[in-house]
């Protein structure tokens, strides 16, 4: 005990402040409200905010001295020998790497330009140094973590300038689009779909307007067609990708009429030939009304980003209704901006506005919330609820049936656990010289896990046939409560957050409201390069088999208590200023500059000419 007390004394007082000279956790008077502001009403930049030590860690988590659970493909699986509780591994670990990506971030136009090469081996668009510039005038954070654009644009550089101006000609006078044409710097915005069949369309195209004006005069020419819809429009096969990208490495153009094999069906196809996708029934169901918990099968996510590769994770294809149950056609690569998609997908990613809040005002402090139970309330969006479809798989049906099922109505014919297989709380692994996740796995009752829930769908079935009976189905199966005032959402500790028919808008005002997000997705997103998991935010897998693990460690249990509740807490404060300092207008704004410079530079007749030629003379430094 004396050494592990004198090792904590030494971590805290000389090795942390080494490895964590800058963290980005804010005191509680910063995080009840929008005060930490400057006399001109806007927030303080990044590196004038006040700062303040995370919740530590235990000595023999932080030192290594337990071997850890194996990772692999983005999730840990439980070693149910080892005595170190996977949360704290993963907790650890994500500190260590957001602390390292933060602070190898360029600070000057040179360095962004180097980094820039390095990682896609081109030099940056014509018009960088205007970008560099918003970034250094608005305080955006992160300045090299844009691959997702990279991820996006890279098939399109096998298309000739020509070729694919003629692909956006076309997609421009496709249903259900709209289009943004900068001119001469101005912009002209044209639509191809009839709002009053189509809810909040006009809305999502003065979204994308809005982003690109403050930023219109610096842009080349271009022209850009965004799908109307949630959901993303272009499939690809993987013989088609692979042609194009040895396309792109040999610095060559593809044929404009190049022959295509467009009678492929089904997800696999987007998938390489030995991937696991392609083995994978597609007609696969689920078999059990509850998710699998016991400890031989217990996996945590340690990376969302590697969990969005669905040909390396086809088991997670029947869980979300995006994708359960549909057999789409392969199409050629169009040159859509969508504003989700899968990895399957070809269609490029987008920002959207919608529902985007700058701060929540009144919040209350997350220690003096009142309410510790899970919440989630939503419509039973997710999927198209009839006879023919697979909707009871789809992520927002399971949410609310493991949330709300009892044991009863004789569910065990479909193999349903009886219980919940929980990993021991680390104070009770601590007592008596050290337990194993093995010896001190606990049952529990589903009964007591609907204790910890507060989980419904709210007003009335939507998405679902009436003529098949599904509509009553689901009126009858699951419960329907009212609407949550935001007033009585805020009284909330734990949220969980879950795709609906896309990705999910409201991500962006939970984390803002400073409760501790616990989130489920198979969507990357254009801050999916620019957040980390178990700093930000509490990653789900989405069969949520770990989910219950999850709230039950930050979950205060006077039978044991410990540090974990702060953890918790710790985490929700860093998600919510995350969200105030990574995920304003001006951070939108500079993901979709970034965007629409390579746009730009792709759809130019003379595009070699249009790489950026650094000078000294342009050169801004970041703090």
């Amino acid at each position: 005990m004396l050494y592990a007390l004198l090792a904590a004394l030494i971590y805290l007082a000389v090795i942390r402040p080494l490895l964590h000279p800058h963290s980005e956790s804010i005191d509680s008077s910063d995080l009840a409200s929008p005060s930490a502001s400057t006399s001109s009403g806007k927030r303080k930049p990044l590196h004038q905010r006040r700062t303040a030590a995370r919740a530590p860690l235990p000595p023999h988590v932080v030192f290594k001295t337990t071997p850890p659970h194996p990772i692999e493909h983005g999730l840990l699986k439980v070693d149910p020998e080892s005595k170190l509780h996977p949360i704290y591994q993963l907790i650890r670990d994500a500190r260590e790497q957001w602390d390292q990506k933060v602070q190898r971030q360029s600070k000057s136009l040179r360095a962004a330009v180097d980094e820039y090469q390095r990682r896609y081996h081109q030099r940056p668009p014509k018009g960088f140094d205007k970008w560099w510039a918003y970034v250094v005038e608005n305080d955006v954070q992160m300045p090299d973590e844009y691959d997702q654009i990279n991820r996006d644009l890279l098939p399109f550089r096998a298309l000739s300038p020509t070729d694919l101006r003629n692909r956006i000609t076309a997609a421009a006078h496709s249903k259900d689009t709209y289009t943004l044409k900068i001119k001469r710097g101005s912009l002209r915005t044209s639509a191809m779909y009839d709002d009053a069949e189509i809810n909040g369309a006009d809305a999502r195209l003065a979204g994308q307007a809005e982003l690109i004006r403050p930023i219109a005069s610096f842009l080349p020419d271009l022209e850009v067609v965004y799908s109307v819809h949630d959901t993303p429009m272009n499939l690809i096969s993987w013989d088609h990708r692979r042609e194009l990208l040895e396309h792109v490495e040999e610095d060559e153009w593809i044929a404009a009429d190049d022959e295509i094999d467009l009678t492929l069906r089904g997800f696999s196809n987007a998938c390489p030939p030995n991937s696991p996708m392609r083995k994978f029934n597609r007609y696969a169901q689920l078999t059990s009304p509850t998710p699998r918990t016991s400890l031989e099968t217990k996996k945590f996510v340690s990376s969302h980003s590697e969990l969005f590769d669905l040909c390396a994770h086809p088991e997670l294809v029947p869980l979300h209704g995006a994708v359960s149950g549909k057999n789409p056609v392969v199409h050629q690569l169009q040159p859509i901006f969508s504003l989700s998609k899968t990895n399957f997908h070809a269609d490029v990613l987008g920002v959207p506005t919608e529902q985007w809040v700058e701060d929540i005002p009144d919040l209350i402090p997350f220690e003096k919330r009142k309410n510790d139970r899970l919440m989630w309330r939503g419509s039973n969006t997710g999927a198209f609820h009839s006879s023919s479809t697979t909707w009871s798989n789809s992520h927002r049906a399971r949410l609310v049936r493991f949330a709300n099922w009892d044991g009863s109505a004789g569910d065990n014919r479909w193999g349903a656990e009886l219980g919940v297989h929980l990993l021991p709380r680390p104070k009770a692994m601590s007592k008596g010289g050290g337990k194993t996740l093995k010896q001190g796995v606990e049952d529990v009752d589903w009964l007591k896990v609907m204790e910890w829930m507060d989980v419904g769908f709210v007003g009335k079935p939507i998405q679902c046939e009436d003529a098949d009976g599904t509509c009553q189905t689901l009126s009858e199966e699951f419960p329907w409560l009212p609407m949550m005032s935001q007033e009585d959402a805020l009284q909330f500790k734990y949220i969980v957050d879950v795709d609906g028919n896309a990705w999910s808008a409201r991500f962006k005002r939970l984390l803002t409201s400073g409760s501790l997000i616990f989130k489920s997705t198979i969507m990357p997103e254009w801050w999916t390069d620019r957040i980390q998991p178990w700093v930000h935010y509490v990653p789900i897998q989405m069969d949520y088999s770990d989910l219950y693990d999850a709230l039950t460690f930050f979950r205060p249990d006077p039978a044991h208590p410990g540090a974990e509740a702060t953890l918790g807490a710790d985490i929700a404060a860093e998600g919510r200023e995350w969200s105030l300092t990574h995920w304003r207008k001006e951070d939108m704004v500079a993901y979709v500059f970034r965007l629409y410079l390579e746009w730009g530079r792709l759809v130019a007749d003379r595009r070699g000419a249009m790489g950026f030629e650094y000078d000294e003379d342009m050169e801004m430094l970041r703090h």
